[in-house]
């Protein structure tokens, strides 16, 4: 069953041919250029026109003061279209958060124009769209340098290199090795040096080394043999001693 708003609806798109307005209104949207939207208005007065790049929509501001209210708007493409794989495809409404019933008359190559019925009290309206001229044109410029930058990227600017300076071998200094001192080794026959009483100045005495080797054995052994006997006597004292 068709709801009555439906039908009144449909009515009103019927009518909409014969509904003459009293005059077509324009408002300016400055958005990188100004751009005008043309648009006809039965109880609603329309006081501005929001670009948004991130969503890409115009959101309106208006004011809806009639339950028959009625909005046409002839948006130019380069403002803001809605197509896909270059053929055109419906915008998408809301007006205060709720999804809007429109109808579309035949597009031009420079404009849409889109019909509505507007509930009384509605303040904001919300055309989506696929393309919005802020992110054409920063599309555009952010394209002409990048093909810029690519070239210099992939075509680097050759700069004059300076002759590198030729290396001459470096020769290989061997290493020095610590000097070995000399240490003069103390001579094997020490002992004949010791009892080489020759060389003692002012020796008269006739003796040779030998002599003096065994008379230093003799006196060696006797000098033991003191020490024996006296270490002898001491323990035999002790056992003596009460």
């Amino acid at each position: 069953m068709i709801k009555l708003e439906s039908l009144f609806f449909i009515l009103v798109l019927s009518l909409s041919p014969v509904l003459v307005f009293a005059e077509e209104k324009t408002i300016s949207v400055d958005y990188g250029k100004l751009y005008e939207i043309a648009y006809n208005a039965k109880d609603v007065t329309v006081f501005d026109v929001i670009p948004n790049s991130d969503e890409k929509e115009l959101i309106f501001d208006i004011d809806v003061t009639s339950p028959i209210a009625t909005l046409e708007l002839t948006i130019p493409r380069e403002l803001l279209d809605s197509t896909e794989n270059g053929n055109d495809v419906d915008f998408f409404l809301i007006a205060d958060g709720e999804l809007v019933t429109f109808s579309e008359k035949k597009a031009t190559d420079t404009a849409r124009t889109l019909f509505m019925q507007l509930s009384p009290g509605t303040t904001n309206l919300e055309v989506f769209g696929t393309e919005i001229a802020g992110t054409l044109s920063e599309n555009k410029t952010v394209e002409e340098p990048k093909d810029k930058t690519t070239e210099e990227t992939t075509q680097p600017e050759q700069t004059p290199t300076e002759p590198a300076e030729e290396q001459t071998p470096v020769e290989s200094v061997p290493e020095e090795k610590p000097t070995a001192v000399s240490v003069e080794k103390p001579s094997q026959d020490t002992t004949q040096n010791m009892f080489d009483f020759s060389k003692i100045p002012n020796w008269s005495i006739p003796i040779n080394e030998r002599q003096m080797q065994e008379f230093a054995m003799t006196a060696g052994a006797f000098v033991a043999l003191i020490i024996i006997l006296a270490i002898f006597r001491g323990s035999r004292l002790e056992k003596d001693l009460p």
